[in-house]
């Protein structure tokens, strides 16, 4: 379970319990095959009579309903069609096999007696790209029109059957792949990304992540505030999504098309759910009904934020041999603050209240890359060419990297840089560069989207002098009544003490009256600023008098005096002074 911790004791948790065991956990409750009953056999195509894999093939009680929630055992084909269903108990039972798009197959009852192999063939139609007939049995717990219940149904069927072969995959450890999971930070406002780490592993597959039980959501929530002020979020993962709990606590309806070759169903909390829930569509391929993407986020949320990319979305993949993985995923919730507001007037008196306010979104996410689509990369790259401010020259060894990540690399002699295996989402390009680290600014800062597999190219152009006192000092150019100073303390700080430096500048003295006093009093003041030194051993002046000679000073944090240097300012404009020791 993930913690971060925003201020003034507003919490968020984020409860993707990853599951690293999870697949070997499920090998091992799995019964032995020693003396046990089986049915076995091959899926074959009815028109060329070739063997399908990833084909859902499942056992039930002859006596009970074929649905999901009765299911005794099921499995996945193999690359050659091949099947095998070992029941715990004998009986009679019922074979059905499910391929996305055609209709389900169920055998007559079949005896099984301890210890014996019944073998069935099984023959399906070929994929169709008109939906199978779904007999409607209570798929959605709400008032549907009645034109549209038949289509949900079958849209649903098509849904859960991708989700089963996702879940089998996973319990039958069909491929191996790489899965990258990411932690980010990302802006407010332009979701571009503060800070990432990433974790790699390479090995079996196993669940991208695991939620609560159905169960447990169902009752509690998907987000629930905890009494010292922390919030736990909640995703729903395969079986949560295959439980009947999720269809009975859901109303379902028919997804409106996008125009981007995808169908499917939207799904949003009955009326009387009143713990926090999500909402969402299950998105299927228009033409050939696969399972694509599952999108949702919060309803009845435990706080005052109403904000669309507070929730997650979850991508599903299907390999060539027929197993299912998810592909990718990400949960999205917000970091909040509570910032106290003081009003209130002399006759209603001072008002205080705690105003609760969004400082940034947390990210939890990750993609996985079988072994065998290692080939279709889903990194990007990102080229680029880094200029002067004049926009000619190229700006050679300046370091270009991405906020909040380790991918960087040094500017070459014409300029052109490149950043690979980058994955997708909103970046700040940062460049940078001796001349401007003296000013404690970056010579670029670009905000870019990088897009999934694909190559981007960016012009980057170093910052000019407005620029510079833009960032600065709040203005495009010095008026004529100051100047503006960048001053850089000495490098090697004095050793007695390692608290921060304060320079503390001096110059000339200011005579003033003090009418209040019989006959008038002058006092002389001396003009004075003290300013911390920053990352970049410098301090900024804004505002200093023209032709001046200027006293820095030194000091510690503690007002001890360390140095003591003198320098002038100019006539207009903006000045560097690089002060030495002496």
């Amino acid at each position: 379970m993930r913690r971060w911790l925003a201020s003034r004791g507003v919490r968020a948790v984020q409860a993707l319990r990853l599951a690293a065991g999870a697949a070997a956990a499920l090998l091992a409750l799995r019964p032995a095959t020693g003396q046990a009953q089986v049915v076995r056999g091959t899926v074959r195509d009815a028109a060329s009579g070739a063997p399908l894999a990833g084909v859902i093939v499942a056992l039930y009680r002859a006596s009970g309903s074929a649905t999901d929630d009765e299911r005794l055992v099921a499995t996945l084909t193999d690359a050659g069609g091949v099947y095998a269903l070992t029941p715990n108990d004998t009986g009679r039972f019922v074979v059905t096999a499910k391929r996305i798009g055609v209709r389900r197959f169920q055998s007559p009852a079949i005896a099984l007696a301890r210890g014996q192999t019944h073998r069935l063939d099984i023959t399906l139609e070929g994929v169709r790209f008109d939906l199978p007939v779904v007999t409607v049995s209570g798929a959605t717990p709400c008032n549907t029109r009645s034109a549209d219940r038949a289509r949900i149904a079958a849209l649903w069927e098509e849904a859960r059957t991708a989700l089963t072969a996702s879940e089998l995959s996973l319990r039958e450890r069909l491929f191996r792949a790489r899965i990258t999971r990411y932690h980010r930070i990302l802006e407010p406002r332009s979701l571009t990304v503060r800070h990432e780490s990433r974790d790699v592993r390479q090995g079996v597959t196993e669940h991208a992540f695991e939620s609560f039980a159905a169960e447990s959501l169902a009752v509690h929530g998907y987000a629930r505030m905890l009494p010292d002020g922390e919030i736990e979020y909640f995703a729903p993962d395969e079986r949560v999504l295959l439980s009947g709990t999720f269809v009975r606590d859901h109303c379902f309806a028919l997804a409106r098309d996008e125009g981007n070759g995808e169908t499917g169903i939207t799904f949003v909390p009955v009326r009387t759910r009143r713990v926090t829930d999500i909402e969402g569509t299950i998105w299927l391929d228009a033409r050939s009904y696969e399972l694509r993407r599952v999108t949702f986020r919060y309803t009845n949320f435990p706080m005052p934020l109403r904000d669309p990319r507070v929730g997650g979305e979850v991508q599903f993949t299907r390999l060539a041999r027929g197993a299912w993985h998810v592909s990718r995923w990400f949960m999205r919730v917000p970091q909040m603050e509570l910032r106290r507001d003081v009003s209130g007037t002399a006759r209603t008196g001072r008002v205080v209240t705690d105003r609760p306010v969004l400082t940034g979104f947390a990210e939890d996410g990750g993609h996985v890359i079988p072994d065998e689509a290692r080939g279709a990369a889903t990194m990007a790259q990102l080229n680029g060419r880094v200029v002067d401010s004049s926009g000619r020259a190229p700006l050679a060894g300046a370091r270009v990297t991405l906020a909040g990540m380790d991918h960087s690399t040094v500017v070459q002699r014409d300029g052109s840089f490149r950043l690979a295996d980058i994955p997708a989402g909103s970046y700040t390009l940062l460049v940078e560069h001796d001349d401007y680290a003296r000013f404690g600014i970056f010579a670029v800062e670009q905000v870019l989207t990088i897009d999934e597999g694909r190559t981007s190219t960016t012009l980057a152009q170093a910052l000019g002098t407005s620029q510079i006192l833009r960032q600065l000092c709040g203005y495009d150019e010095v008026p004529d009544s100051v100047t503006a100073v960048r001053i850089l303390l000495p490098p090697d700080a004095p050793t007695d003490s390692a608290a921060p430096r304060v320079a503390h500048l001096s110059w000339g003295n200011l005579r003033v009256l003090t009418p209040t006093i019989p006959g008038g009093m002058v006092r002389t003041t001396t003009l004075a600023l003290d300013l911390p030194a920053d990352a970049a051993g410098g301090v900024t002046a804004c505002a200093l008098p023209r032709e001046k000679l200027i006293t820095v000073e030194e000091r510690f944090a503690n007002g001890a005096l360390a140095r003591r240097y003198e320098f002038r300012t100019p006539e207009r404009g903006f000045l560097v002074v690089q002060l030495r020791a002496p």
